[in-house]
């Protein structure tokens, strides 16, 4: 059937509202554009749909960068200039605390970067000869040479990923680097002497070491510089793909924290220290609280290694910490779900004078927002492209206790 498109929806989908079919989301379109597209699911109230040809095209569509786009499932949006998908994610976002945290904001674009070349981590799918993505709503795997959204590095290890299935079983491999080389992770791969060889014959220097499930082979960690802090991860932990952004996100947050030499800061889900630790130098305490097991031990080699005697580490659930004292200002980085009741119950518990939420969920930010409302007002609001020609929309939130 034909359509005519609206407004963007979060995930990459443009919105239709077809005569007698109620709402339905096409991906591949762009608002305002005549498509004709073929239905993929159709449930009781609404609908998803693909594009399949564009009649009435928008004057904000160009041609993608990347080959395989519209077929690999990592990208949504590279048929979108990039400063109308920056227009797009800021009224995504809106609309969330619109229809969700039910309040009318305009959310501020922070300055952005680089749409291409800015991750500094992957995960890629292997199969025997074969890396790549998985297609589009699909495990299918779709193969790529490079992606234009990986830093020349990772792309540089990507020929030595193929072939790794003479070797062992191997279905996905997490590749980090610091800009220069790179190293990988291979999970619930074990040691091998034909694999490693392997990786050094054909990913050159590049390539500086990997760990495996039972043992690491070179030099599995990569250090990354964060704003006077040597951030130090492996390639197994969690840390934000685009690095340069997430640079600018820890200053823009202590630009607004400011120097407080006898504030106390409290930094839960606090990861390897990605706030807590480039934040220290402006407080008198920074207490940083993080329950998985992997991070936790990053985060204790990181206080460690940068000698950081006024961050106090905590092993503990968000749910099951038990504040100590007064804190002035506490920063959120919660999973995409958002805040649990009991995580919510502590943050009020807390009543910190000023809250910084990280979010990488618009749903989610807005109704935990919401539930603060309470106790806090929403002082400011900002969409952060950590992940362009993506659908998904990274923002922080500034909470004044009232």
């Amino acid at each position: 059937m034909t359509v005519t498109t609206g407004s963007p929806v979060h995930g990459g989908y443009a919105l239709a509202r077809p005569e007698g079919m109620g709402v339905l989301f096409v991906r591949w379109a762009l608002p305002g554009e005549v498509v004709s597209v073929r239905l993929v699911e159709r449930k009781r109230e609404y609908a998803f749909a693909e594009a399949v040809e564009v009649l009435s095209p928008s004057p904000r569509r160009v041609d993608p960068p990347c080959e395989v786009f519209g077929e690999c499932g990592g990208c949504q949006l590279q048929h979108a200039d990039y400063p109308y998908q920056l227009e797009m994610k800021r009224e995504i976002l809106r609309e969330a605390f619109r229809r969700i945290g039910k309040t009318d904001v305009a959310p501020e674009i922070a300055p952005p970067l680089e749409p291409l070349g800015y991750r500094y981590r992957g995960r890629f799918r292997v199969d025997g000869e074969k890396v790549g993505f998985h297609a589009s709503l699909s495990r299918r795997l779709v193969p790529v040479s490079r992606c234009p959204l990986m830093i020349d590095a990772i792309n540089a290890v990507l020929p030595g990923l193929r072939g790794l299935g003479r070797f062992a079983k191997v279905s996905e491999v997490q590749v980090a680097s610091d800009g220069v080389r790179a190293s990988a992770f291979f999970p619930g791969v074990p040691f091998g002497k034909g694999m490693v060889e392997h990786l050094a014959d054909r990913s050159g220097s590049v390539l500086s070491g990997a760990r495996f499930e039972d043992r690491s082979w070179g030099e599995e960690r990569i250090t990354l510089p964060l704003d006077g802090i040597s951030y130090s991860v492996s390639p197994r932990s969690f840390f934000q793909a685009n690095w340069r952004m997430n640079q600018a996100m820890v200053r823009r947050i202590g630009a607004i924290l400011g120097e407080s030499a006898g504030a106390r800061l409290l930094d839960l889900y606090a990861g390897a220290g990605n706030f807590a630790l480039p934040l220290a130098a402006k407080v008198r305490e920074v207490v940083a609280v993080e329950g998985e097991a992997w991070s936790f031990r990053e985060l204790r080699g990181n206080v460690r290694e940068n000698a950081l005697g006024n961050v106090r580490i905590v092993r503990s659930s968000v749910e099951t910490f038990r504040p100590e004292g007064r804190f002035d200002a506490l920063v959120l980085d919660p999973p995409r779900a958002g805040l649990s009741k009991r995580s919510l119950a502590r943050v009020r518990e807390i009543a910190a004078g000023k809250v910084f939420y990280v979010s990488c969920n618009p749903a989610t930010l807005a109704r935990d927002v919401r539930s603060l409302s309470d106790r806090y007002d929403l002082a400011t609001l900002e969409m952060h492209d950590f992940f362009p020609n993506t659908h998904h929309v990274e923002a922080l939130a500034v909470l004044l206790a009232r």
